[in-house]
């Protein structure tokens, strides 16, 4: 007789179940670091927009956080900034320049920062937790 007895399919079975156990912690933690990862590429996406805007309009634009801040209950991340409505994000005109400040986005493990520095300079760091690929340390 060819094949395999039923004992032999429920060992690999369980010997399948049981890496894929150990696999989920990992795979979870992946999951959180590229919702962080992928947060800040959007608020730089979108910093650098108004940025652009503003240099083309030859004019001060203030940057709307309404659309990208908050806590997103999908993937528990949280955002904060030093920007407020007496104070907001500025970008001016010509030069690019900027009101500097910081964003800061952050989950269970991650806490990742936008940076915009007063010459219009806007970039990402992982500020707590881990590495993420192709963000620097702060």
């Amino acid at each position: 007789m060819r094949g395999y007895s039923l004992i032999e399919l429920l060992i690999a079975l369980a010997i399948t179940a049981g890496l894929g156990a150990l696999s989920m912690p990992l795979f979870k933690q992946q999951i959180e670091s590229l919702s962080v990862q992928q947060a800040s590429s959007r608020w730089l996406s979108y910093l650098h927009q108004v940025k652009a805007k503003a240099q083309r309009e030859e004019d001060s634009i203030i940057a709307d956080f309404v659309p990208l801040e908050g806590s997103s209950k999908v993937f528990e991340l949280a955002t904060e900034s030093t920007y407020s409505s007496t104070s907001p994000l500025i970008f001016y005109g010509v030069s690019g320049g900027a009101a500097p400040g910081h964003i800061r986005i952050m989950n269970n493990s991650n806490t990742v920062k936008v940076i915009i520095s007063s010459k219009g300079r806007v970039r990402s760091c992982v500020s707590h937790g881990p590495a993420l690929p192709g963000l620097s340390s702060c």
